[in-house]
């Protein structure tokens, strides 16, 4: 059914899948009935970040910045939605300048909010990194390179920013992963082998474990002879 020549209405019905994480969209709605779920897959498993009800949008970030989805949706009750089309929309924000420059602006603080709640929780610096380089290069085409547009230091800022890393850590993560073989860095950072990536990602729990055991010999082993 058509509404204010803006967009139409359609029903889901509870548990079906309004539209998954990475999808392309060219649609926005709004709850008119029900509650809709929104989640996102983090470290291999689905996480809800909100639950919508009547009168709530969602779905307003891939239409206006013409990027895939960031998270899924899914009716948890029936839901009659209003589904308005990219065009539509944005033919009314045409309408003024301001107002389009102030959604645009929010659009882009949102979708760096979302990234950087991926890494939230994550306490050690490399396997955050490691997992930035991972997400990045799961949504590139090929599945290996980031593009990099004006030179590597723009971008170690801002990736920093996304970490909550200072760019020197940033510099070092960098310069072991290339020791270490398994990233290669010209104009764009390309991953050798996300087998060993992941394989590497998880061997440093037990690399920093070995440290502190390490640690606690070499103590006790200055208490012996100082005789302590």
């Amino acid at each position: 059914m058509k509404t204010d020549n803006l967009g139409y209405e359609r029903t889901f019905r509870g548990g079906e899948t309004i539209f998954k994480e990475g999808e392309e969209g060219d649609e926005m709605y709004l709850i008119k009935s029900g509650r809709v779920r929104i989640v996102k897959e983090l470290e291999g498993k689905s996480r809800t970040l909100a639950v919508l009800a009547d009168g709530a949008f969602f779905g307003e970030m891939a239409v206006l910045d013409n990027r895939p989805r960031s998270a899924a949706a899914i009716a948890e009750t029936d839901v009659e939605l209003i589904i308005v089309n990219r065009e539509a929309l944005l033919d009314k924000v045409r309408e003024n300048p301001f107002i389009k420059f102030i959604i645009s602006t929010l659009t882009q603080r949102l979708r760096r909010v979302n990234e950087m709640w991926l890494y939230h929780g994550v306490p050690n610096d490399r396997v955050r990194f490691i997992r930035y380089l991972k997400h990045r290069a799961k949504r590139n085409d090929t599945g290996t390179g980031i593009n990099i547009d004006t030179g590597i230091l723009p971008d170690i800022e801002e990736i920093s920013v996304t970490l909550a890393l200072q760019p020197s850590e940033i510099e070092d993560c960098l310069e072991q992963l290339k020791k270490d073989k398994l990233i290669k860095v010209d104009e764009t950072i390309i991953i050798d082998s996300m087998e060993k990536l992941n394989e590497y990602e998880e061997s440093i729990p037990i690399q920093e474990e070995f440290e502190r055991i390490k640690e606690f010999e070499d103590m006790i082993s200055l208490c012996e002879e100082f005789e302590l």
